[in-house]
């Protein structure tokens, strides 16, 4: 069956409630901004009385500054950040909140991972902190207009974190994955977020557990839901949700259980999935 028949056999089924996508090799391009391809498709799904919602890995507070310049700014219903961990609903100015992870926990893979090579990160009290000024560190400081410090974070850490990133050459990533799966912990989950940062969080939360939640909250079915995404932090997304669509530019498990595949980010494919939504 081809992707096209897919969409239309789901869509007669299936009522649209919500259309959810992951940021970034998703919805935006390689530079962080959004075409107008995109833009205008958002305007659609507003326009069709659907709600959208962005379903990102970056922290709640940094991404509302950056809708105006998205030019997005009211077009957004909730943005479900920390992948899943905070569900802010833009209407309201609710934040539904989930576990973080623990002190406890973090000391444990700082322990564990100290010969791993990487650099360790964690978002707090609206900066970034880590343990060397890398290119990572000044990229996301610049990206996300916040100030970057260099501290000791096993000293520095001294209560419970939404995250703890591992920043790292892509070169490292496969053996980063590798440790962790050999090393697993119920204290903790471990995904590949990005080709250069592998993520650590409560084992409770992930992006399709963001959905759900606003799911009950809002009385809506997640069958009802189109998600895209592209990387591994979006695995359970496109396997749960209703329709789930992967870029062709995503890690090759995502696409191997999403419904469908999306051109490249680069070339508007979310706007391409968007447009043969309405076309039925």
């Amino acid at each position: 069956m081809d992707s096209n028949q897919k969409l239309k056999d789901y869509l007669s089924k299936h009522e649209v409630k919500l259309v959810a996508s992951d940021l970034d090799g998703t919805l935006l391009d390689k530079f962080g901004m959004l075409s107008e391809a995109n833009r205008e498709a958002i305007k659609e799904i507003k326009q069709r009385g659907i709600k959208f919602a962005i379903v990102t890995g970056r922290p709640y507070f940094s991404v509302g500054p950056l809708l105006s310049m998205w030019g997005i700014e009211g077009l957004v219903d909730v943005i479900i950040a920390n992948n899943g961990l905070e569900i802010g609903i833009q209407t309201t100015g609710e934040l539904l909140l989930g576990e973080k992870l623990s002190v406890d926990a973090i000391h444990s893979i700082l322990d564990l991972y100290q010969d791993i090579p990487g650099n360790f990160c964690f978002y707090g009290d609206n900066a970034l902190y880590g343990e060397e000024m890398d290119a990572f560190m000044k990229r996301v400081s610049v990206k996300n207009h916040l100030p970057a410090y260099v501290v000791d974070l096993k000293t520095f850490i001294k209560k419970d974190l939404e995250k703890l990133l591992l920043a790292c050459d892509p070169n490292d990533l496969d053996l980063i994955n590798r440790f962790y799966l050999d090393h697993q912990s119920e204290l903790y989950r471990g995904f590949k977020s990005q080709d250069y940062l592998f993520e650590f969080m409560h084992p409770s939360v992930s992006k399709l557990g963001g959905i759900e939640k606003l799911a009950r909250h809002l009385n809506f079915k997640v069958e009802e839901v189109v998600a895209f995404g592209d990387n591994l932090n979006d695995l359970e997304m496109i396997q749960g949700s209703g329709f789930g669509v992967a870029m062709i530019n995503g890690d090759d498990e995502v696409k191997t259980h999403a419904k469908i595949i999306a051109p490249h980010h680069d070339e508007d494919g979310f706007a391409h999935i968007v447009n043969q939504m309405f076309e039925h």
